[in-house]
């Protein structure tokens, strides 16, 4: 058999390589069981999905230098929508890496949360790993999980700042407390890029 030439050998590698980031990239689709993941809070306590099972666990992607994520925090969305659904556990993850200038080290996090009375633990996901397992593109992005482990949202916080904006997490959350599947289930989130190594 024949060998196969440097470039095409070079050439698929790229083409596999960029496969992988792509599927590491991909969205998680509503239905699929939530990624488990075992990162540290801001006082370097470690937080497992595992530990939450039985309940709705909210996931946010948060960083507190995206101007869209820090409005949030300012008008206090998530913490009125927390407030709401005390059935729910909520739970802030930063994945920027801590190359990226938008990196906040837990010391000025811990700050922002006493500014903006974010009590719900923040935690750090540095490589970004479960950002990418998650597909999380933007600060805020979404996802809730049912107490069975599953996806049940995933997008956006509301439709946008506004008197008319319709809040998709609280709507989702006031489904599921009544035995009911939300609607939408998925929605386009809207923010900064979450600020991965690549």
């Amino acid at each position: 058999m024949p060998s196969i030439p440097l470039y095409l050998r070079s050439l698929l590698l790229a083409l596999v390589l960029l496969a992988a980031g792509r599927a590491a990239h991909a969205d998680l689709a509503v239905g699929a069981v939530a990624p488990a993941f075992e990162l540290q809070d801001l006082d370097g306590k470690t937080v497992t999905l595992a530990e939450f099972r039985g309940k709705t666990v909210v996931l946010e992607w948060i960083n507190p230098n995206c101007p869209v994520s820090r409005g949030y925090a300012e008008r206090k969305t998530m913490t009125a929508t927390t407030a709401a659904h005390p059935e729910a556990v909520w739970l802030a993850i930063n994945s920027t890496h801590r190359a990226s200038g938008d990196f906040v080290d837990p010391a000025a996090h811990q700050a922002f949360n006493r500014k903006n009375g974010i009590a719900y633990p923040v935690l750090y996901d540095s490589s970004g790993e479960i950002g990418h397992a998650y597909g999380a593109k933007v600060t805020p992005h979404m996802f809730i999980i049912d107490g069975a482990g599953e996806l049940v949202y995933n997008g956006a916080i509301d439709s946008g700042p506004g008197a008319s904006s319709v809040n998709y997490v609280d709507a989702a959350l006031t489904a599921l407390a009544a035995g009911k599947s939300p609607h939408p289930s998925t929605t386009k989130p809207m923010g900064c890029s979450v600020k991965y190594a690549e």
